[in-house]
């Protein structure tokens, strides 16, 4: 039984659905890896780079604020639409600058009515380059990444990759639809000689484990 229909409240599912891009296979996923950090009891916060309505922080925000260790939820996104895309991200790219705004209020008003406890999330407007500098992370058990362009993807790795513990997850929301993405998270493995392998969700969705 998927994740949409173990929620107790048709609501909630619907919430969720009314407020992401992301398809029922990525959300069943991001569901068992939120999951699975509580059964294996992986130590560190949950942290999600780009958030839009807030559909998947719902996810995420609703178990990991639950949590019986002191996790944190951080919440990236610029809110006013998607920033400029580079050369590596494709010819498409540009017609989806501007495009997808949202609000810090949207996401924390969809959070409180999917039953998350909002004295353990932050949410953090603004670009990736202006923010990641402003915050201390020191353990990650979750990593979402949704940023979609080469250069965000790589800021994404380069400010948080080493605060993922062993044993936690990194989930990469456009790996498969985005050149970018995909140039990032190939470089920057092919930069620190790792060899994870990619497990697939969807055409676009993949992720690891960190051992």
């Amino acid at each position: 039984m998927n994740f949409l229909q173990n929620l107790k409240s048709r609501r909630i599912a619907w919430l969720i659905r009314r407020n992401t891009l992301v398809g029922p296979e990525r959300i069943q996923n991001l569901s068992r890896l939120a999951q699975r950090i509580e059964d294996e009891r992986i130590p560190g916060d949950v942290v999600e780079c780009g958030v839009y309505k807030g559909g998947t922080a719902a996810i995420l925000a609703r178990s990991a604020t639950r949590s019986s260790l002191p996790r944190t939820v951080w919440l990236f996104d610029i809110f006013k639409g998607m920033p400029p895309a580079s050369p590596a991200d494709g010819p498409e790219a540009d017609s989806w600058v501007g495009n997808l705004v949202s609000s810090p209020t949207r996401v924390e008003k969809l959070l409180r009515r999917t039953g998350a406890d909002l004295s353990r999330v932050r949410i953090v407007p603004g670009l990736f380059q202006d923010t990641f500098p402003s915050v201390r992370i020191p353990q990650i058990a979750l990593l979402n990444i949704d940023a979609d362009w080469y250069e965000s993807v790589k800021l994404c790795f380069d400010t948080f990759y080493d605060a993922v513990v062993p044993g936690g997850f990194i989930s990469l929301d456009d790996y498969g639809v985005w050149p970018g993405c995909r140039r990032a998270v190939d470089e920057f493995f092919q930069s620190r000689g790792l060899s994870y392998p990619l497990q697939r969700v969807d055409e676009a969705a993949h992720w690891f484990q960190k051992s």
